[in-house]
């Protein structure tokens, strides 16, 4: 009656990957594709996909797996290291799509100074990561982090009312908050 006894749905692990810029997060993500050609990059938004098709047409000539999350059907995921170029700010619209491709994992890139982040006061967590004496090209990855992140996803959920797409992640923010 009120799934007081339903189990709760088991999520897709994410790991997080944080980088202090966006600068510093596309040099990262070049650099693991780098290692391991064979890797799967998706993003959820067009313009991040559009800058990193010239991120990367800048750095090589060679093929690049990268797609927009709504064109991914599944199967040119089978049994290939994926990766994600950020967050979408709705947890549970990961979640369902880490389920429609049988994820286990999820490992998503996201910065500092990109809008999910500056949303929740990213700004100031640079400043401070600088004064530890992180450097610029530093990643931080950390359960405690990813967990944060889903706690700020869930509080921007409970504002979303009804959800209208966007092609960037500032302009999904500036429309649907």
């Amino acid at each position: 009656m009120f799934n007081l006894f339903k189990k709760k749905e088991a999520s897709v692990k994410v790991t997080d990957k944080i980088w202090m810029s966006e600068e510093a997060k596309w040099n990262g993500i070049v650099n693991e594709w780098k290692e391991n050609p064979q890797l799967v990059i998706i993003t959820w938004f067009d313009a991040t996909y559009r800058h990193l098709q010239t991120v990367f047409a800048e750095n090589t000539t060679s093929t690049v797996s990268l797609f927009i999350a709504r064109q991914v059907t599944g199967p040119e995921l089978a049994g290939r290291k994926i990766i994600f170029a950020e967050h979408y700010p709705l947890p549970v619209k990961e979640q369902d799509a880490f389920g429609r491709w049988q994820l286990k994992e999820a490992v998503v890139h996201s910065a500092m100074d990109e809008p999910l982040f500056k949303h929740f006061g990213g700004d100031k967590i640079i400043e401070m990561m600088k004064q530890l004496g992180m450097k610029e090209d530093g990643v931080i990855t950390h359960r405690m982090i990813s967990h944060a992140i889903v706690n700020a996803q869930e509080k921007i959920e409970k504002k979303v009312v009804a959800e209208t797409p966007a092609n960037s992640q500032q302009e999904w923010l500036q429309r649907n908050l």
